[in-house]
């Protein structure tokens, strides 16, 4: 009994010592993809600009957005990243910066053809759709319209209000003044009354003081389509701004 207490105690600490000037780092340490220990191929680069320091990384699969990895920062050349161990295919980025964020998501392989009326059904199930984030903004959007059809989304997601989190059903609650954000890649499909969502992949949960800003939204298309065969693929220095 002791030594759960301790455990609790601790884990306590640790999430109220958070300072509120920056954002924790994904808390979930098996929210993302292992590289492939039998796959060779990869992708290299640097961002020039924004200048800023990187917080996180990562390479969509385009055809299974599901396969998300996490890619490794260089503390010592900032800007400079770098993926290992993905199987061959086309890769998107979506790089998380203080405050803001650039994806070049594939989320139409066959173009946009949803109509005024398709964005506004998708967004009514959107808003409608985990009632614990208070905001939540479609970031982009692209589909087809018509039933049976498929439509994805980048959404960030908001809770400018504290929390009490369980942490074991034994030793009961705790609280953090802070408030709960992500962003999420979101795949919806007409099934013939309207849009409803049936899978939601999270990018980049973390905890962020509630009176923060929301996060400045880029699409950069640099980042979208990056073929990766068997060997490391050096796509330079970028410039998203």
């Amino acid at each position: 009994m002791i030594l759960r207490r301790f455990v609790f105690l601790a884990v306590a600490l640790f999430f109220g010592a958070s300072t509120p000037q920056a954002k924790e780092v994904a808390e979930n340490t098996r929210l993302y993809t292992q590289p492939d220990p039998s796959a060779t191929g990869g992708i290299t680069g640097r961002i020039t600009s924004p200048a800023a320091p990187i917080e996180l990384i990562v390479a969509s699969s385009a055809s299974e957005p599901e396969n998300l990895f996490k890619g490794e920062l260089d503390p010592a050349n900032p800007g400079s990243f770098s993926f290992k161990g993905l199987p061959p295919g086309r890769y998107d980025l979506i790089v998380f910066y203080p405050g803001s964020f650039y994806e070049g998501a594939t989320l139409s392989r066959d173009g946009d053809t949803l109509t005024p009326q398709d964005r506004e059904s998708i967004n009514a199930t959107f808003q409608k759709s985990e009632p614990y984030f208070i905001e939540k903004v479609i970031n982009r959007l692209e589909g087809q319209t018509g039933r049976g059809n498929e439509a994805r989304l980048i959404g960030s997601y908001y809770r400018n209000k504290g929390s009490e989190l369980m942490l074991t059903t034994h030793e009961g609650k705790f609280s953090r003044e802070d408030g709960k954000r992500t962003v999420k890649l979101v795949i919806l499909k007409e099934v013939g009354i309207g849009w409803q969502i049936v899978k939601t992949r999270n990018i980049y949960p973390f905890w962020a003081p509630i009176d923060a800003p929301p996060l400045v939204y880029h699409h950069a298309p640099d980042l979208a389509k990056i073929r990766v065969a068997s060997e490391v693929k050096d796509i330079g220095d970028l410039k998203l701004n």
